[in-house]
């Protein structure tokens, strides 16, 4: 180099594009040394680029650069000095780098005045294209960006299978019954079958059956999947009793009423009557006034029980025997005429008899006074034929009743 420029420096004539190669010609041979030198240099320019492009990084970044001083001018004649040259014309290589262009502009420009200031030779001032500038995520922001993208993958979290819960509930244990089976944490892809335990089946996470008969039933659940079976549940049995059939009749006897039903099994037997209350299985009963009476029954078959309600129409009558004939004056056979029974004891009476033309022949206010055939008893008596009469009654209980006939008197 102390060679071109000495010759340079002597070299006062026209410029000549052609002097460089004739130059070229004239200058010694390099050395192995020499190459090895300028390779030496040329990797001290990469690793200036390089660092320059850490330099750009951060400051894009927010970031304080290592330094805010401009290179030195003896790391850049250094580094120029390792450029190849030849007579007026100046070999560079151009260098990509996301570098500020300020930096590599101010770089450009010390290393081409370095060169021209040592050769003593004008270089022409060359217009430089502003560099695109490249923006490269630092360290930090790629590790970042590695975690948000970790962070947002679908989590694997491995299927927990779980253990299916079966129960029931009745509505009660009596015939008929309704029991509702549920099944708890099955799977969506399986399907639960019942067995309900009396020849029915039902299938679903909820499902009835109803019970119409008494027994003991055990019922059991099945999963499946895909027609497999995966689990089989037995529950606890399910008691179901009989609810009893209630129904009764009645017949009556004068006032006498009795009431029974047709059940003949053990059962709990409960009457009620007029207000009373009776355990037996059949009922009989006198009532002592007339009107509607709700008569219940109910049936007990352990916890199961059932009842019902009819009413009956009583009508108290007064119970007395009125003769169709009599025969006056007879010795005391069948000689008068009136009610005959055994309780004649009413808080009211009136009897009364007329003739087929009307004419009252005799009227009484005591049951126990009967007709004789005369005129209310004291008068003449009436001839042989048909007489009307009639008798009301009260009892002590408020029963009224009415009866009428007819009577025939013999002679």
């Amino acid at each position: 180099m102390s060679n071109l420029k000495k010759i340079l420096s002597e070299y006062e004539g026209e410029f000549n594009p052609n002097g460089w190669a004739q130059l070229e010609k004239r200058l010694p041979k390099q050395t192995f040394m020499q190459r090895f030198g300028k390779f030496i240099v040329g990797g001290a320019a990469g690793a200036l680029v390089v660092a320059g492009v850490l330099v750009a990084v951060l400051w894009n970044n927010g970031e304080k650069p290592l330094t805010e001083e401009p290179l030195a001018k003896s790391e850049i004649s250094n580094t120029v000095q390792g450029i190849e040259t030849n007579e007026n014309t100046t070999y560079t290589t151009e260098q990509h780098s996301t570098m500020p262009n300020d930096r590599i502009s101010e770089s450009s420009r010390t290393a081409t005045t370095e060169v021209a200031e040592t050769n003593n030779t004008e270089i022409p001032e060359t217009k430089t294209e502003p560099a695109i500038r490249t923006e490269t995520p630092a360290s930090n922001e790629k590790l970042e960006v590695a975690t948000n993208a970790q962070d947002n993958q679908p989590k694997q979290t491995p299927k927990v299978i779980s253990e299916p819960v079966f129960s029931f509930s009745c509505d009660k244990h009596c015939t008929p019954a309704t029991a509702k089976f549920v099944a708890v944490g099955v799977e969506a892809d399986c399907e639960v079958v019942w067995d309900f335990g009396n020849g029915k089946q039902g299938n679903g996470s909820n499902a009835t059956c109803e019970y119409r008969k008494k027994g003991i039933y055990t019922p059991t659940a099945s999963v499946y999947r895909g027609g497999k079976l995966l689990k089989k549940t037995t529950l606890n049995a399910i008691t179901i009793g009989e609810t009893p059939i209630v129904d009764f009749s009645w017949r009556s006897t004068d006032n006498t009423y009795t009431f029974y039903t047709g059940r003949t099994v053990n059962l709990a037997y409960n009457w009620e009557i007029d207000g009373k209350s009776f355990a037996d299985k059949s009922v009989e009963y006198e009532f002592v006034r007339s009107g509607d009476y709700p008569i219940k029954l109910a049936l007990a078959d352990g916890e199961c029980s059932a009842e019902t309600t009819k009413t009956v129409k009583v009508v108290i009558t007064h119970v007395f025997y009125v003769p169709n004939a009599f025969t006056p004056d007879s010795d005391g056979i069948n000689s008068t005429f009136g009610p005959i029974g055994e309780d004649l004891n009413f808080k009211t009476y009136s009897f009364g008899i007329t003739n087929s033309r009307g004419d009252v022949v005799f009227t009484s206010t005591d049951p126990s006074v009967q007709w004789n055939g005369k005129v209310n008893n004291v008068g003449t008596a009436v001839e042989a034929g048909v007489y009307y009469w009639i008798i009301k009654t009260v009892d002590n209980y408020g029963n009224s009743q009415t009866r009428k006939g007819t009577v025939n008197v013999m002679r």
